[in-house]
Order: C-alpha cells, then structure tokens, then sequence
C-alpha cells in the first residue's frame, strides 16, 4: 500500500514539489526515530515478562515520556521557523517545521498501540492497524489524483488526517494504554530512559543511514530537490525489500528478548541463527530477480517524466540490489544486541556506518561536482549509493565483533541454519504433495 501510495504521489506531483514531500517524510522519519527509539523497543522488552501492575508503570511513564519529548520537539521546530524562516523555504524543509509537531501529536496513539501488541505478539492487529493506516492515505490521494490537482502540502494535510483516523481507531479498541498515564512512576521512567537512550540514538542513526544521503542532496545548489526526487525511486526499492526485513525483525526482538530475560543461550543461538539465515537466502533470491527487472521497476513506479534518467536511475538501483544483500546480516545482529541488553553496543555500531555514510555522501556531492562539474545529476548520485555498500562493510564487521563478545556464535551456522530451514520446508511439500497424490490414487 505505501508502495502504490508513493507511486500516486510521483505522478500527482511534479519533480521539485515531489522532492519536497521527500523532504517531509525523511526528517518525520528521523525525529520519529528518537521520539519511539526512547520508549518502543525498551517498551517491546519489559513488557515481554512483567506482572500487570508493572505493565501499567511502564505504559504510563512511556506515554509522560512521549508527551515531553514531543513538546520539546515542537518547540524547537518553531524557534526555528522564527529564526530562519526564509532558509527552511529555500531548502524545502519549512512544510516539515510547520506541520510536524500536529502529526507527531495524532500519530501518538496508535504508535503506542503497535508498542504493545509488539510486545504481546499480537502481529494479527499489527498487519490490521498498518492497513487502516495505510490503505486510508492511499485511498484519499487516489481520489486526489483523479479530481484534483494538488500540491504538497495538501498531501502532508491528507497525511495528517489519516494519521489521526487511525489513532481514533486505536483508541475505540482500547490498544493505545493511555489509561495507564496515572500510573507513572519516576524509577520505571529511569529504568526506560536507561535502555532507550541508546536505543534511541541507534534508531536517529540508522534514520541517518537512510535519511543521510537526502539531507545531504538537498543542501547541493547543483542537485537539490530534483536530485532527491531522482535518488528516491531506488531508495524506495530498500523500503519495499524491507517489508519481510523489518517483519522478521519485528517478531524475532521479543523472543530473542525473552529468551535473553530467562537466560536460554541454546535458544538464542537457535532464534538468531534461523531468523537470520531464512531472510539472507530470501534476499539472495530477491535481488537476482532485481537485477534482471530494475528497469521495469523504475518504470512502473516512476512513470514517463522519470524515463529521461532511466539508465543513470537503473546504475544506482544496482548498487542498491547488491546494498541489499548486506541488510539481514547487519540488521539481526542488532536486534540480537538490543536483545541482550546491549544497546549501547548496536548504537556505536551504527555511530561507525553513519560516519562513514555522511563522509562518502559529502565527498560524492560536493567534492565530486567540484572536480567535474560536467558530471551528471545521476552521475553524482550513483557515487553516493556506493557510499552505502562501505559503510555497510563496516557496520557488518563492527557488529560481528561486538555481538561475539556477549555470546559464542558462528558466522557459517547462519547458513547453515538457513540452508537446513529451507530443506525442511522442501521435504514438508514434497510430503504433503506424495500424501494428496496417494489420496487421489495416483
């Protein structure tokens, strides 16, 4: 739904006016990332075992947490809009100051919602409350694309009201726990912050991983909201290869956590060993199929006005397919620190690839158009992509390094896990189709 949400709006809008809805979603994105890195996963792993009343403490100093950080936030954002009100329109970022804090507000809800069921394995209502959420905003802009002609901000204004219809669901199902405000408790608060802090620096700087190269593009005279609006079609490919990415992940953190909680080593191994090779040999065959259809996915989600730049788009979407492939492994072995309540060490992981991301996307942008100017847009942008694969590399071996220092594990058992998984899922066809074939008397 976001996929087909995201190719509406590439056509409603024009080249520059897409880029700034870029320009909206990527920061929403980052601040996102600190106001629920503070609460979400430290919410995720204590209510994995605590007692009712304990759930009431944590729910209820999580929501004065979310409440605090979100009036600072807009704070900020508006003395900005104060301060420099003619730079943030130059850059295309003022509609993100101005609307921000209203949508941060709505969303509070049913973010808080998804916490939960998380933490309860409740993945049934998850899928349910991402389509509400999903499919409204795409049903609205699709109306917008038929009898309107609109422009970004009349989107971000869509985007905010189906936010708000979702949290109004969540809260007639009574999933938000908001009821529990009145159960805060200052050490439950301390004991969330501990864990969330870095788990909420390591969220802001995978943001930055991905919102990075954005941020950056936008700030060059040369590319600005045009190279956004370029750089996004293969950028959108890891958002849509992130869907059994982020699913598996999801559902791997509160059992790993769990077993982490009652000291089950043997079954850690096992979950992290199997969750991970499943979803690497997954992407393996994702991105084969990637590579020989790349120029029809730039087609069908960009449309004619994007067909101009189709090969230079394509070269940057290879560099990603390959990018691809270095995801499961960094992704698990994060999940697996942050269940081990290790996060600081996931953050200093991330602290690593984001350093080297935002050196090599400086270099591309600028110092490459300064040394050959006769270079094009896409040009530039396929440079700032490989810049991905290197601080991949590095947050690969960083984490390895830091995860072998909390538990014993081997590398090749995630192969080897993921080859077995496989095999077991091929002989339990082969079977069920031998037994159909014996029952039809063939």
């Amino acid at each position: 739904m976001g996929l087909l949400s995201f190719m509406i709006l590439i056509r409603i809008l024009n080249i520059a006016d897409f880029g700034r809805w870029v320009l909206f979603v990527t920061p929403a994105a980052l601040v996102d990332m600190l106001r629920w890195g503070l609460t979400r996963d430290a919410i995720v792993r204590y209510l994995s075992s605590p007692n009712p009343e304990e759930r009431k403490s944590y729910l209820g100093s999580s929501w004065i947490l979310g409440i605090a950080i979100l009036i600072v936030i807009s704070i900020l954002l508006w003395i900005l809009i104060l301060i420099i009100p003619k730079t943030l329109a130059s850059s295309g970022y003022d509609i993100f100051c101005y609307w921000y804090p209203l949508y941060a507000l709505v969303s509070m809800p049913w973010n808080y919602a998804w916490s939960i069921l998380q933490a309860d394995l409740e993945f049934g209502k998850i899928f349910w409350l991402r389509s509400i959420n999903l499919v409204s905003f795409l049903i609205v802009i699709f109306l917008a694309y038929l009898f309107f002609k609109i422009d970004t901000t009349l989107v971000v204004i869509m985007y905010v009201i189906t936010h708000t219809f979702t949290s109004i669901f969540c809260l007639f199902k009574k999933w938000t726990g908001g009821e529990h405000i009145k159960h805060f408790s200052m050490e439950r608060a301390r004991t969330l912050l501990t864990y969330g802090q870095f788990s909420m620096l390591t969220r802001i700087g995978s943001s930055l991983l991905k919102g990075a190269d954005s941020f950056i593009i936008s700030f060059s005279a040369f590319l600005g909201p045009t190279g956004v609006a370029l750089y996004a079609i293969p950028l959108k490919y890891l958002d849509v290869i992130e869907i059994p990415l982020i699913s598996f992940a999801n559902t791997a953190f509160p059992k790993l956590s769990k077993a982490s909680l009652e000291n089950k080593v043997s079954e850690f191994k096992k979950l992290y060993y199997s969750y991970t090779g499943s979803i690497v040999y997954l992407f393996i065959v994702i991105a084969v199929i990637s590579f020989f259809l790349n120029k029809i996915f730039i087609r069908i989600l960009g449309g004619a006005q994007y067909l101009d730049s189709l090969d230079g788009i394509s070269n940057i979407l290879i560099v990603f397919i390959f990018y691809s492939l270095l995801l499961p492994l960094d992704r698990f072995t994060g999940v697996a620190l942050d269940s081990l309540n290790k996060p600081q060490k996931n953050f200093y992981k991330i602290i690593w690839m984001a350093c080297a991301n935002i050196t090599g996307d400086l270099v591309a942008v600028f110092g490459l158009h300064y040394f050959f100017p006769q270079w094009q847009v896409t040009t530039i942008l396929l440079f700032v992509a490989v810049a991905s694969i290197f601080f991949s590399c590095i947050g690969l071996i960083v984490g390895y390094r830091f995860l072998k220092q909390e538990i014993e594990i081997s590398f090749l058992n995630i192969f080897k896990y993921g080859f077995n998984l496989y095999k077991a899922y091929a002989i339990r066809i082969r079977q069920i189709i031998r037994d159909r074939n014996i029952a039809d008397g063939h």
